[in-house]
């Protein structure tokens, strides 16, 4: 991914961030167009799945609850793990590749020579490629969570690990995740300025502090009822990892929380994650500013 030079009257002249902003709009124009495809095709199968829910309730009792929960259930729930952490991956696969191309290609040597700083141009591209795919990734959000509060209003999720995953999982802490790997990409490029090694050193960063932050039960601190609810510790302990789909998840902690757990968890683990995501953006500033000598 190339860096588009920035010497031109508007950037060197006014110091406006419009001129900054269009230059990095064309730099993510393909990754987001390629995401907003597929975003595209979940959105129709997440809407199409929406209008199907009522037919199911038949379904569900010619069939039974059991077979039901494989016919239907559980091919939901794999939408649910896509949506959750796949995102986030993307953020981190992105952030990191971009960022270890510019040291790599050395393109970060036509920044230093333009009038904007090297800490304002990488600050402008990790908060933009951070909005544009939180953006992106919100209408999924908001499906899955139209569908599920449908299924569930009829009905059709029934008590269990599978149930509570698909209930408390997906929400605003999904579009956490996007920040959080955007900033894992940033510091992982930043620190080791290689195209590929950042990008998949971004993405395995992101999925371990993901797991480290749900496993740790961290936002339960912020969580105050649901943490009086919540009495011992996950299976195989605290770095003991199950996984939905790709997101590592706590079947003991989904199971001591209910439905109306839904909002102050989400909140409190959206909170801790962004907390997180700002302490790896900080490092990758300082990381910069220690490889350029420029703030």
């Amino acid at each position: 991914m190339s860096t588009i030079a920035l010497d031109t009257p508007e950037a060197r002249t006014t110091g406006e961030h419009w001129p900054l902003a269009r230059t990095v709009a064309r730099i993510y124009r393909r990754p987001a167009l390629v995401l907003l495809l597929a975003i595209t095709g979940i959105s129709a199968l997440l809407v199409y799945r929406y209008h199907g829910w009522a037919g199911d309730v038949a379904l569900r009792e010619r069939v039974g609850a059991y077979s039901f929960g494989f016919l239907r259930i559980n091919s939901f729930s794999t939408y649910g793990g896509r949506i959750a952490f796949l995102p986030a991956l993307f953020a981190a696969l992105l952030a990191g590749r971009a960022t270890g191309e510019e040291w790599q290609a050395r393109l970060t040597v036509l920044t230093l020579g333009q009038s904007i700083s090297p800490r304002r141009w990488f600050g402008v591209r990790w908060s933009m490629l951070a909005a544009l795919l939180t953006v992106l990734v919100l209408p999924l959000v908001v499906l899955y969570r139209l569908n599920v509060a449908r299924a569930d209003h009829l009905g059709l999720l029934s008590p269990g690990d599978q149930a509570q995953t698909i209930i408390l999982t997906v929400g605003p802490v999904t579009l956490a995740y996007v920040v959080l790997g955007v900033a894992a990409g940033a510091l992982a490029g930043t620190v080791l300025r290689n195209t590929w090694s950042g990008a998949l050193a971004g993405a395995a960063l992101t999925w371990v502090l993901t797991a480290l932050l749900v496993r740790s039960r961290a936002a339960l601190l912020l969580d105050f009822p649901a943490l009086s609810k919540v009495h011992g510790t996950a299976p195989g302990g605290f770095l003991g990892m199950q996984f939905y789909g790709l997101l590592p998840c706590d079947s003991l902690l989904q199971n001591s929380l209910s439905r109306a757990d839904y909002w102050p968890y989400q909140l409190a683990q959206s909170a801790v994650t962004l907390a997180v995501a700002a302490l790896l953006a900080l490092l990758a500033f300082r990381v910069l500013r220690r490889h350029t000598g420029n703030l």
